[in-house]
């Protein structure tokens, strides 16, 4: 079956719902994030980073079966079959209906916002709670780390440089990855150490100095015209 036609027959049995455009925007903010995360995430973890019910992510993908993986358990990740369906949902040409269209750029920048909302929300100082700041990481269970630093916190820490830098987006003064980055800088690369990461934090940063610099320039640009 064509996956205009999948996606169409979710959506059958829910016509006469109040406000579609609502159903149509959860569809969006939910499978189309399904469609470009980095790594594939549960459904529990899924709904954490989004900040949005269980409840909302089990509906939404609850008839996409022919083109999802969805395991019963809402801690196992769900994943694509093939990622042909990924290329039509972001493929304005092919996917003709625009309601079930995913701006790639724009969904990118969602994810990436709500993986900044939650480390802001989540990461803290010591989030281990070992105390000894010299403490080496291999002297720590990796299941303590799994316990304090759950999936979603973990993807989020991994990933949100990726999907700002796949959104295409400008850095301003003040903006929510400058406010992120003076209040959790420190505890952000703490996590990327407790799970072996610290080189691709430094990779990020060092991305983050560039679009810093790009941005400056284009603003400085604007205001002398």
């Amino acid at each position: 079956m064509k996956h205009a036609h999948i996606l169409e027959r979710s959506f059958g049995t829910e016509q006469d719902e109040p406000d579609k455009s609502q159903l149509l925007e959860a569809f969006k903010q939910v499978v189309g994030s399904v469609a470009i995360l980095i790594e594939p995430l549960s459904a529990a973890s899924l709904a954490k980073l989004l900040d949005v019910r269980l409840e909302t992510i089990n509906l939404r993908v609850r008839n996409l079966h022919s083109v999802l993986n969805i395991p019963q358990s809402k801690h196992h990740p769900i994943r694509l079959l093939h990622p042909s369906f990924r290329d039509f949902l972001l493929d304005k040409d092919r996917c003709t209906n625009l309601d079930f269209w995913v701006d790639e750029k724009q969904a990118h920048l969602i994810l990436a916002e709500s993986c900044l909302q939650l480390m802001s929300s989540s990461l803290k100082r010591d989030i281990c709670g070992q105390g000894a700041p010299g403490i080496l990481v291999t002297n720590v269970e990796s299941e303590r780390v799994a316990q304090c630093v759950p999936s979603e916190l973990q993807y989020a820490c991994f990933y949100w440089v990726e999907h700002l830098r796949k959104s295409g987006t400008q850095l301003h003064e003040n903006d929510q990855v400058h406010q992120f980055l003076k209040t959790h800088l420190l505890h952000w690369l703490e996590v990327l150490s407790w799970t072996r990461k610290i080189s691709q934090g430094i990779d990020a940063i060092t991305f983050l100095e560039s679009i810093a610099i790009v941005s400056y320039s284009i603003a400085h640009t604007k205001s002398l015209h």
